[in-house]
């Protein structure tokens, strides 16, 4: 008798804080649309879900299964999404970090006043989290730098830089190849500053010539 063979399943993943252990991400493995899984021989998805409560980051990730396939190969499909979809988080949230750290300390330099402030945000990947903010002000001067996504297309990250209290999008960072570009929508207001030369790599003048146009914006 020929062996049953099963179309490659697809399954969806949630990703949430872990409600018992402070630290730990609790994945939840469904049918559904996301991607593929290469396993055969085995109806992948019973009644019930798959539930995995995962702590650490690269090497060291560990994942506790709390309802797990009985199958191995399954199982260890699930371990790699789920250890994936941890470095995918890691990095993004390094990069906000690190982005974060430097434009404070150019800030600082400047003698703009700045805060860095927790935001909670969601994705469809990686889960909830919260990512690093920045809080900005000089006189009567309001920005604030905003981490709005991990991916776009062509991109790994999208940062805006809003005057307040209005929120207006002045300045967009986004993350092309691990390295910060800049693009802000005043950049014609400061001599010398033509609107061919909008899209700038991340730097400190970078950062003085937008906080000048949006001073010279907000008066």
């Amino acid at each position: 008798m020929a062996r049953q063979r099963y179309a490659p399943a697809t399954v969806a993943v949630k990703v949430d804080d872990d409600p018992d252990v402070e630290g730990t991400l609790r994945f939840t493995f469904t049918p559904g649309a996301d991607g593929p899984l290469q396993s055969v021989g085995e109806s992948l998805f019973p009644a019930t879900r798959y539930v995995a409560s995962v702590r650490g980051t690269g090497d060291l990730v560990e994942i506790h299964w709390l309802r797990a396939p009985e199958r191995e190969t399954v199982r260890g499909e699930l371990e790699s999404l789920a250890r994936r979809r941890v470095q995918e988080r890691t990095e993004w949230l390094g990069r906000l970090r690190d982005l974060v750290t430097t434009v404070k300390g150019w800030a600082d330099e400047l003698d703009w006043a700045a805060k860095v402030v927790d935001k909670r945000m969601e994705d469809a990947e990686i889960g909830g989290y919260r990512a690093p903010s920045l809080l900005l002000q000089r006189e009567s001067v309001r920005l604030y730098l905003e981490p709005i996504g991990r991916s776009a297309p062509g991109i790994e990250g999208v940062v805006d830089l809003c005057l307040m209290p209005s929120y207006d999008d002045v300045a967009r960072l986004t993350n092309e190849g691990d390295r910060w570009k800049v693009r802000y929508v005043f950049d014609d207001v400061v001599p010398g500053n033509g609107r061919a030369d909008r899209v700038r790599p991340l730097t400190k003048a970078t950062i003085r010539r937008v906080f000048d146009a949006m001073q010279i914006h907000a008066g």
